[in-house]
């Protein structure tokens, strides 16, 4: 299935390293992707790398009006499937 999908990081300005806040991230990714997609999203945490991925499903009027092969399958790791949270 197609989807929306954004990257998130926290980086410190001090350290200049990224910040383990999942919430943070996770706040800024609905907030990024609000007003496209379905009413079903996926988030993700990586602990190892510090960011978190966002996944919201695409909408057949969207898919209908995005160009030729600009949507596709995205490969990686999703979490469970929920209502969206905005």
């Amino acid at each position: 299935m197609p989807v929306w999908h954004v990257s998130v990081s926290a980086w410190s300005r001090r350290t200049e390293q990224r910040q383990d806040v999942p919430q943070v991230c996770e706040r800024d990714a609905v907030r990024l992707l609000r007003g496209v997609g379905s009413a079903r999203e996926w988030w993700w945490w990586n602990p190892e790398a510090l960011i978190g991925h966002l996944r919201v499903g695409v909408t057949e009027a969207e898919f209908a009006e995005l160009p030729q092969m600009q949507a596709i399958d995205d490969a990686g790791e999703t979490g469970p499937e929920r209502l969206r949270a905005a």
